[in-house]
């Protein structure tokens, strides 16, 4: 019995050491990075094209230099009470700083993309946070 036990903490402290143990069970939580924000909830008109607008918005995120990381998703289909899912799509950006958002929000770009998708939605909600810690 010894000898099994002394063979799978070898085999797994060298898988480990060689990286092909995923270390996901061990490893801490990321917090995003950048200080700022920036979600934004969009209700769709029935008639848009949900692909055609996830992928306009994409490009339009990667071209955005001051944007740190970005995600666009739809509802996750989550039943629980206090989970809205009524939505079409949401988009959470963040920036290093609240003065990098605010000059996302004066962008050309930006204001061209907004002008242009205007008509898409029926809503728009939008949530800012800054980082405490």
């Amino acid at each position: 019995m010894k000898k099994r036990r002394a063979f799978f903490r070898k085999t797994f402290i060298g898988l480990a050491g060689f990286g092909l143990l995923p270390f996901s069970a061990f490893a801490k939580a990321k917090k995003l990075d950048g200080k700022f924000v920036h979600m934004v909830f969009f209700w769709l008109k029935p008639e848009i094209d949900l692909e055609s607008f996830q992928k306009a918005t994409d490009i339009f995120l990667s071209s955005m230099p001051m944007i740190v990381q970005f995600h666009i998703g739809t509802p996750a289909g989550t039943l629980r009470d206090v989970v809205d899912n009524s939505y079409s799509v949401s988009l959470v950006m963040t920036f290093k700083s609240k003065e990098d958002q605010d000059a996302y929000q004066t962008d050309p770009i930006h204001l061209k993309y907004v002008e242009q998708n205007k008509d898409n939605w029926e809503r728009v909600q939008i949530y800012d946070s800054l980082s405490v810690v």
